[in-house]
């Protein structure tokens, strides 16, 4: 019997692939992890050589004067311009004001009693009646500034429904009322000016016959006690100094305020440059001018190239901000650093607050 050698027994398609996919396949794919994870890091990362933070333009509104913020006409994330008014500021005790006008029109009725043979002449009487108006414009004017602030704060809480519709109403008709006697008193004072600014100079001799040397000038005095009250009362406005978003509302209406105290804050809409800070050691010195390489933190990195615009003179505290942008410690040590400035690049449109790697060529 002659001995014949056995046909090769097929492999399955099925046997092959599962070689192929245990012995061959992981090492294909680990090559080309590694050649994929190296062109990202060549073509896309790089090590920075600092972190910067386009910087947060704004300015603060603050109170000129202690009073209550009377009317705010601004929400948050609202866009304003320069120049626009945004709220005034009224005197927070007008009572002190009433006060004050009330010894200003003693003394006007003290003059007027004791002076009445030369108040007689036509020139002083006019300018005293037209000085006692005036008072009696002021202290309505404070009143209605008091209507106005508890008008204020009654409307959230008439919104609400924290009180009733009568007692708002009350408050609407009071405050209607006083602005309709000023605007009468108003008209009063008008014809009354035109007639004494007339009578001073159409006949100066006669107001200097008629006692100008004690009586007149008393009379300039309880004048510029007048206007000086009526600037007291008036309302200050607070006007946006740059044009930009509310980003920051610390008071609403009806609200006290105090002198120097921030209201408002308004943001620039872009930030007009990048800062970074350089840490020591410093592995080299920058100088304005020198090129750098901006890449942004999104899901996809944008790359733009800028020049330093200034170097700082002296090392400084880095920024709270920018530390926390640089993954360091919660609360790490006062590390000072080397403050560089950047060109805003072109073409990022980056927000403002927001930190970039920047990489120095």
């Amino acid at each position: 019997m002659e001995n014949r050698p056995l046909p090769p027994i097929p492999t399955p398609p099925a046997q092959r692939w599962r070689e192929v996919r245990l012995l061959y396949l992981p090492r294909v794919m680990f090559v080309l992890g590694v050649g994929l994870v190296a062109w990202m890091w060549g073509g896309s990362v790089a090590p920075a050589t600092m972190v910067a933070e386009a910087e947060v333009a704004g300015a603060d509104l603050r109170s000129g004067q202690p009073g209550v913020l009377a009317d705010l006409k601004v929400a948050m994330n609202q866009k304003v311009r320069a120049g626009e008014v945004l709220g005034t500021v009224a005197p927070a005790n007008p009572r002190l004001l009433d006060a004050t006008l009330a010894v200003i029109r003693a003394e006007v009725a003290m003059l007027m009693a004791s002076d009445s043979k030369r108040v007689a002449v036509e020139f002083e009487r006019l300018q005293l009646e037209w000085i006692s108006e005036r008072v009696n414009r002021a202290a309505m004017l404070g009143e209605i500034q008091q209507v106005e602030a508890d008008l204020a704060r009654a409307e959230p809480l008439h919104r609400n429904g924290l009180m009733t519709d009568d007692a708002y109403a009350q408050l609407k008709l009071k405050l209607d009322t006083l602005k309709a006697q000023a605007a009468e008193r108003n008209k009063i004072i008008d014809r009354l000016d035109p007639t004494t600014r007339t009578a001073g100079s159409a006949d100066p001799q006669r107001a200097a016959l008629s006692g100008e040397s004690e009586l007149a000038a008393a009379i300039k005095v309880q004048e510029a006690r007048v206007r000086l009250a009526e600037e007291q009362l008036r309302p200050v406005p607070l006007v946006a100094p740059i044009d930009g978003v509310v980003g920051l509302v610390l008071r609403r209406a009806g609200e006290t305020v105090v002198a120097g105290e921030v209201l408002l804050r308004v943001t620039a809409p872009g930030p007009a440059r990048l800062v970074g800070y350089l840490r020591q050691p410093l592995p080299f010195t920058p100088t304005a001018g020198m090129t750098a390489e901006i890449r942004t933190r999104g899901v996809v990195s944008r790359v733009a190239t800028t020049t330093v615009s200034q170097v700082g003179a002296a090392l400084e505290l880095i920024s709270p901000t920018v530390i926390a942008a640089m993954r360091l410690p919660p609360t790490p040590a006062p590390e000072t650093a080397l403050r560089v400035e950047f060109a805003m690049p072109a073409g990022l449109n980056l927000l403002p607050g927001e930190h970039v790697d920047v990489l120095m060529k």
